[in-house]
């Protein structure tokens, strides 16, 4: 099985002058929790991810070491939170991309891309080694895809 067809080279990826508003409309459109984000040349920056968000909606005091077991002595109610989203939806999303643990590249065996899948990764960057352009990206679905032996979109 040729390595390139393990990765998926037609993905949606995030500027990172995009917004938070237009990320998170693609999110819903494509129904994934991350997207890639690169720069003006097309480097790889990091992943802007759904718990980052959410991170965001949090109180401080939720986040810090263990957190706070059970936050329902807050008041925030569905309103408070939706106004606290419309506060961010203008923020560009590399604020919020963060290097995932996990990055392949392009020649790296098929198995270590499953490795990294099973590991926990949902989707994977496929980068390239030498200019850290974004070349593709690999999901658990695209190697269930490959290896059940459907057509790649």
């Amino acid at each position: 099985m040729p390595r390139a067809n393990i990765f998926n080279r037609e993905f949606d990826t995030l500027k990172d002058t995009d917004s938070v508003a237009d990320a998170t409309r693609r999110m819903l459109l494509h129904r994934v929790s991350d997207l890639p984000v690169v720069d003006a040349d097309g480097r790889f920056i990091g992943m802007f991810k759904l718990e980052r968000l959410l991170a965001a909606l949090l109180p401080a005091a939720a986040l810090v070491g263990y957190g706070m077991p059970d936050l329902s002595f807050v008041s925030d109610d569905l309103d408070a939170l939706c106004e606290k989203m419309r506060a961010l939806d203008e923020r560009p999303v590399a604020e919020f991309a963060e290097m995932p643990d996990q990055v392949v590249h392009p020649d790296d065996p098929p198995l270590e891309m499953v490795l990294q899948l099973y590991r926990g990764a949902n989707n994977l960057p496929v980068v390239d080694r030498d200019d850290g352009r974004l070349v593709g990206v690999v999901s658990a679905r695209d190697v269930l895809g490959v290896l059940r032996g459907k057509e790649k979109r």
